[in-house]
């Protein structure tokens, strides 16, 4: 039986601001545009063209500015690899870099803004046999001779207007190929794979703690790895990489995917402010020259959230009260053409709290946690880079990173207090069970990249990190837990529960190690062949493993418009930090072992529309499996496959519309090795679909939609056992797994809308957006929860909202 927690249609706050919205867009739109004319019509787009591999600048590079006011720019970049095309007027436009010996560059939606320098500079490839063959830097993806046809960038724009996400990076990611997500929670998985599995880099330096609300507690259909919001405002991320398989030797750590975050840059030329006040708390940003030393930009984002308000308003009281803060800044700073330092500052702390009074506003009292959790994150990252040489790069980081996190749950009975419960008449028994995760990390991250005088490209690098653990899980007491496997302990067979215990569960970690790594990989063309053949080396100080990972790719460029590409190597994934504080047998666990094999083919068919289909198969071993419910004890004794294929049709930005449809299929089995053989992975979805579009109707209007369609989750058969203590006083009702995700829950498919608008009050920019999301309000179900007091599941899932948002930027 289940029961089903969704509320469907819209709140009615959510729909007095939609109306109100609406309204204040009616009065403020034109009747007709004015063409922009003189003084007040002055915009400007400058940048830079330099070399990708040595960041040399390009000179003599033809640059053609088009879309806007419909007139067609050109200029060309001077000795210092910078251009400059003045008098645009407010738009989108379209930027075409082409340099002797390199394949052309695109960004296909820059705008242009009254009175201010938009800045769009580029990074060409080298490739003069075909320039037919376009490397686009939007969506579609950059065709880089060495990447797989997959890889696909994402520009600051796309980010921000892509339906169903409010301009959350990784909501924005659930239409590239093998990326599978709900946007209830801001995570995504790929390729089978869950979102913990993910490589995610800020600037190129690591750090997953990217996402507010990351679920530490919970016992049934954890969500692996998704938290509620990203740290990042929306237009923070300048742009974004990713790769679902087959990267490089630079990069180890996780093996389900390479996400690379760009955070923006401060404009140098024109300041800007920006902010944002609404029922949940004020946001400023700035984003401009420094004012304090020539050649420095920054870019600085605050913002704090309270949501109690927001959800006791829309009779939500039965989420608890999240709070959160958000502090990043960002500067870049030029000394001369050869050095350049940025700074990278991160403060995200976070806040939760739940209690009896959430508790009793839960329908049928169906969640009874007693949360408290806090977390304070911080990164602090310095990059330099170097140029010695006309052909030489070097670039250094230095980052040290710190985590705190304590979380506590317990339990409140409300079916304890009599017909009419109150908090007061609530039996509560708090902090039952307290995670802590404290993490402290300094690392460098050292890369030299040369180009031989044939021309190929070296790269070679180390990675040195020192980190320090200080963990634990405590348990207040023997605590009865209503979901278990048959193969949990119980110390009578004929019990239908099972019990945790201090002495089972209690643990900590107080350690510190070194992980150290080293990679070389020399990338050379021969005729219309790329190959990249490349290995790397970890040192891992935790379990003592020493890995070596070779890795190859190549790349067949067949004619003007069609390219193969391949790509093999062994990943290497390291324990979770709280696995290994989990038991003190878990304080010698391995890495986890993927070996991945992926062929490609990309067919260009207009110079706006691209076709890419690529076959993947994933073997892996070494697998961490967690073992009995009462205990934290994990082994390496897991294995597994991943096999599928995802096409990719992408169409960039021309006559003001982009889109693109995407269909991944896919097989992903595991195997614990405990006897009960294989099973469908966690997070296996045979089919996944998604199709977008955006158009640019006017200088002012924009509209983009996206339809998604997976199937269904895989979830567990079980059985219920009622009346589990023989006692009608205390009714309880527990779940026996039987079978793992040999069932599935219902397929998702949902519809996001969106709307944007744009007008300027003299020197003030009035920016707004609603997004309808889940319009139609399919009743999505992607996990979950055990009500033992009803003996039901409770579905959660993805609600018809539509989201809004107001910003004025001056």
């Amino acid at each position: 039986m289940q029961a089903g927690r969704q509320k469907g249609g819209f709140s009615r706050i959510a729909r007095g601001a939609y109306v109100g919205l609406l309204a204040a867009a009616a009065l403020a739109l034109p009747s007709a545009p004015r063409a922009a004319t003189g003084e007040s019509a002055v915009g400007a787009i400058r940048g830079r063209a330099v070399d990708a591999r040595t960041l040399r600048p390009v000179a003599e590079a033809a640059v053609s500015v088009s879309g806007g006011d419909g007139a067609d720019r050109r200029a060309a970049t001077g000795a210092d690899g910078r251009y400059s095309v003045e008098g645009l007027a407010e738009g989108l436009y379209r930027v075409v870099v082409e340099g002797r010996g390199y394949l052309p560059a695109i960004e296909a939606d820059v705008r242009v803004v009254k009175r201010k320098v938009t800045v769009a500079d580029f990074e060409l490839v080298q490739g003069d046999e075909f320039r037919e063959t376009v490397l686009v830097t939007a969506r579609g993806a950059a065709d880089n001779p060495r990447d797989p046809v997959t890889a696909v960038r994402l520009g600051r724009e796309e980010i921000r207007r892509s339906p169903g996400t409010a301009g959350d990076v990784f909501r924005s990611l659930d239409t590239l190929p093998g990326v599978a997500a709900t946007g209830e929670f801001s995570s995504f998985t790929v390729r089978g794979r869950g979102p913990r599995d993910n490589l995610i880099l800020v600037d190129d330096i690591p750090f997953d703690k990217v996402v507010h609300f990351d679920q530490t507690l919970g016992e049934e259909e954890d969500i692996g790895g998704g938290g509620r919001f990203s740290i990042f405002v929306p237009n923070l991320i300048g742009g974004a990489e990713f790769r679902p398989g087959g990267w490089g030797a630079a990069y180890g750590g996780k093996n389900g995917s390479l996400l690379r975050l760009e955070v923006a840059e401060g404009n140098p030329e024109t300041p800007s402010f920006s902010g944002r006040l609404d029922v949940t708390g004020p946001e400023l940003n700035y984003d401009g020259p420094s004012f304090l030393a020539d050649g420095t930009s920054v870019i600085v984002s605050a913002r704090h959230r309270e949501f109690e308000r927001l959800f006791e308003t829309i009779d939500e009281r039965d989420i608890g009260a999240p709070t959160l803060t958000d502090v990043i800044l960002k500067t870049v700073s030029s000394f001369g053409p050869r050095h350049r330092l940025e700074l990278l500052a991160i403060h995200a702390p976070e806040s939760f709290r739940r209690d009896v009074e959430n508790v009793l506003a839960s329908p049928d009292f169906q969640d009874t946690a007693v949360v408290e959790s806090d977390q304070d994150s911080d990164l602090l990252g310095v990059t330099w880079r170097w140029l010695p040489g006309a052909s030489t790069l070097v670039k250094n980081v230095l980052f040290v990173r710190e985590s705190d996190k304590t979380s506590s749950q317990g339990e409140a009975f409300p079916d304890q207090a009599g017909p009419d419960p109150t908090p007061a008449t609530t039996p509560v028994r708090p902090r039952i069970l307290t995670i802590e995760e404290g993490e402290r990390e300094l690392g460098w991250r050292g890369d030299v990249t040369r180009v031989t005088r044939s021309g190929g490209t070296l790269a070679a690098g180390a990675r040195l990190t020192r980190v320090a653990l200080d963990s634990g899980v405590r348990l207040d007491g023997d605590w009865v837990r209503y979901v278990f496997d048959q193969d949990d302990f119980r110390p009578d067979p004929d019990q239908q529960y099972v019990v945790l215990t201090p002495a089972r569960v209690d643990s900590r970690v107080d350690a510190s190690a070194t992980r150290g790594a080293a990679y070389a990989e020399y990338s050379f063309r021969r005729g219309i062949l790329t190959l990249t053949p490349g290995l790397r080396y970890d040192y891992d100080g935790f379990s003592g493993e020493s890995l070596w990972s070779p890795r190859m790719a190549a790349s067949w460029q067949t004619g003007p418009r069609t390219r193969l590409s391949a790509a093999a190597g062994l990943y290497y994934q390291a324990p979770r930090f709280l696995e290994l504080a989990a038991d003190p047998a878990n304080a010698r666990l391995g890495q986890e072992r993927s070996t991945q094999l992926v062929l490609g083919v990309s067919r260009l068919y207009r110079d706006d529309l691209r076709l890419s289909a690529e076959l993947y198969y994933q073997a892996l071993d070494d697998l961490v499996v967690a073992g009995d419910r009462t205990e934290g004890i994990a082994t390496n004794s897991g294995r597994g496959e991943t096999a599928g294929l995802d096409l990719t049709l992408a169409k960039r930005m021309t006559r003001k519309w982009f889109g693109s449809a995407t269909y991944s299929f896919s097989r992903s089995k595991r195997d614990d090795r405990r006897g009960e053989g294989e099973y469908d992975a966690d997070f296996h979805r045979p089919h996944v679909f998604a199709i977008l579009g955006s158009w640019e109707l006017n200088p002012r209007w924009a509209l983009s939609a996206k339809w998604k369609f997976a199937a269904g989750r895989p979830t567990d058969a079980f059985v219920v056992h009622a009346d589990v203590f023989d006692d009608p006083d205390f009714l309880r009702f527990s779940k026996e797994i039987t079978g793992q995700n040999v069932e599935r829950l219902p397929d998702f498919h949902t519809l996001n809308v969106r709307a944007d608008y744009r007008r300027r009050f003299g020197r003030v920019s009035l920016i707004a957006f609603i997004d309808f999301i889940n319009l139609y309000d399919r009743k999505n179900v992607d996990s979950l929860e055990w009500d033992e007091r009803r003996g039901v599941n409770v579905m959660e899932g993805l609600e018809a909202f539509p989201n809004f948002g107001l910003k004025f930027e001056f």
